[in-house]
């Protein structure tokens, strides 16, 4: 779908605001349909929202202007709208945030002007969405409606022979669009994001969303809902009109969409033994607390001078498991009852809790004798709730830059190479390995800032920059989202 050119717009609140009320939940529908857009494969910056102050008379028509210039033969143009509805001197118009009730001639928008304009597009697919109001001057805070008669059936019959050009509309032109407390949106609108997010069952054709079948979606559920929502069991019933080559056309591809929720739920089937988060850092030997006028730094590494370099980093493990018990009274509100054991002894720390262990270890660097290597890591946890919890997340909101995965059963590490490398596209996923010990290779992705480390029985996800454990998951889970959809999710 990138190929589709799109504009919603959301008019919320009004300058006028003394005449014109609030059209609740407006910016809310607005925002979910293009994010739903987006996650269907529309390129980001070719679905524009207009909503708040910038909603003028104006730059709407601007910015229709602009879009029916912009569009090529082989696009899809997308106009949303969600706001209020007018119908003054025979003409069906939409509201702009500098709308003046009492001057609805010169400060509304006729919906044949903005379609007359789409249609000099050298686009030859164009579809209106428009969740707005048909009837009635007064209305409850919960009912998208202003001035009354706004002709549905007037504009099927001006745009009855229009080729390749179809208007949804959320109601017809006796009845009044409704909202719904309980979801946040308008009712028709929530129901046409559900069907764009894929959660309409039983309405799509090998991943495609056709037209006719959202009609038929939408008027069966639209209708249904403000009966239970409205006391005086009132009637909604979404129209659509225009005209579509072969009865029908494809409003929507949700191949990707439905792709991913397939990846994901398989992700769900991976099972590890254990979950590790943990940063490492390196410094000189002279800077630890221990060291003393007189200490010489080390120039071999061997195990004597590390074991005198755990020694000397006691007094700094000491401070740093004093510093985090004190963080976790503080942000977790842990109480003595709370800390089961505190462990000090050869460069070693650890810090248990009843829901983690904090560990501190120090080594001798491997390349350098005079430095030593200083990690931390969270583990052991006792309820995985506790990764997602915010308080948790906020303690260590910049801790960590690896997550590490201790796997159930063992990964093929041959297969795994084999297969990126029979992909073949390095520019997507690639693979690093030694020859001489095929135990282990590293994978890159495009996109992912970062790199992901693999052994026989456990997977590392190591980010460029510190972060929190949450979002270290949520890196993980787009890894596997990626790797789902190279197909290697299936070797591990």
């Amino acid at each position: 779908m990138k190929n589709y050119l799109g504009l919603v717009i959301a008019v919320e609140e009004y300058n006028d605001s003394k005449k014109i009320s609030k059209v609740k939940f407006a910016n809310n529908d607005a925002k979910q349909f293009r994010e739903s857009l987006i996650n269907l494969g529309c390129e980001k910056g070719n679905i524009e929202l207009l909503d708040g102050a910038r909603t003028t008379k104006t730059t709407i028509e601007n910015k229709i202007r602009k879009l029916s210039r912009t569009a090529k033969r082989y696009d899809t143009i997308v106009l949303y709208y969600a706001g209020h509805g007018f119908f003054v001197d025979g003409i069906n118009k939409i509201s702009c945030v500098d709308t003046e009730l009492d001057s609805l001639e010169t400060s509304t928008i006729s919906i044949t002007s903005i379609i007359s304009e789409l249609e000099k597009s050298d686009s030859t697919r164009i579809i209106v969405f428009l969740d707005c109001c048909h009837s009635g001057i007064e209305f409850s805070e919960v009912e998208r409606s202003l001035i009354s008669d706004f002709s549905t059936d007037d504009l099927k019959y001006i745009y009855r022979d229009a080729e390749h050009l179809i208007v949804f509309a959320s109601c017809k032109s006796d009845e009044k669009s409704q909202a719904d407390m309980e979801h946040n949106h308008g009712v028709w609108s929530y129901y046409l994001i559900q069907a764009l997010q894929g959660n309409a069952k039983d309405v799509y054709t090998e991943n495609l969303l056709f037209s006719d079948q959202l009609q038929k979606y939408l008027k069966y559920q639209t209708a249904k809902r403000v009966k239970f929502i409205t006391p005086e069991k009132k009637n909604q019933t979404p129209v659509k009109f225009g005209k579509e080559t072969d009865e029908k056309f494809i409003v929507a591809d949700l191949t990707k969409l439905f792709e991913t929720r397939k990846i994901e739920t398989r992700a769900k089937g991976l099972k590890f033994k254990e979950a590790v988060f943990s940063y490492s850092e390196e410094d000189y030997v002279r800077k630890l607390p221990g060291f003393k006028d007189g200490n010489k730094a080390p120039k071999k590494i061997d195990d004597y001078h590390e074991s005198w370099i755990q020694k000397i980093a006691e007094e700094l493990i000491r401070e740093e498991l004093d510093d985090v018990t004190e963080l976790l009274r503080r942000i977790l509100k842990l109480k003595l009852k709370d800390f089961q054991e505190t462990i000090i002894e050869s460069g070693y720390g650890q810090l248990s809790t009843v829901y983690f262990d904090y560990i501190i270890g120090v080594t001798q660097s491997r390349t350098s004798a005079d430095e030593y290597v200083l990690t931390r890591s969270i583990e052991n946890f006792k309820n995985s709730d506790t990764i997602g919890s915010d308080k948790f997340n906020k303690a260590f909101e910049k801790d960590f830059d690896t997550l590490t995965l201790r796997m159930d059963k063992d990964i093929d590490i041959e297969d795994l190479i084999s297969h990126i490398e029979d992909i073949d596209n390095p520019e997507v996923i690639d693979v690093d390995y030694s020859i001489s010990d095929l135990s282990k290779c590293t994978v890159e992705i495009s996109g992912f800032e970062g790199s992901i480390h693999f052994e026989i029985d456990e997977i590392r996800i190591v980010v460029d920059k510190n972060t929190s454990p949450k979002t270290l998951v949520e890196s993980f889970q787009n890894v596997y989202k990626e790797l789902g959809s190279s197909g290697s999710l299936k070797l591990i």
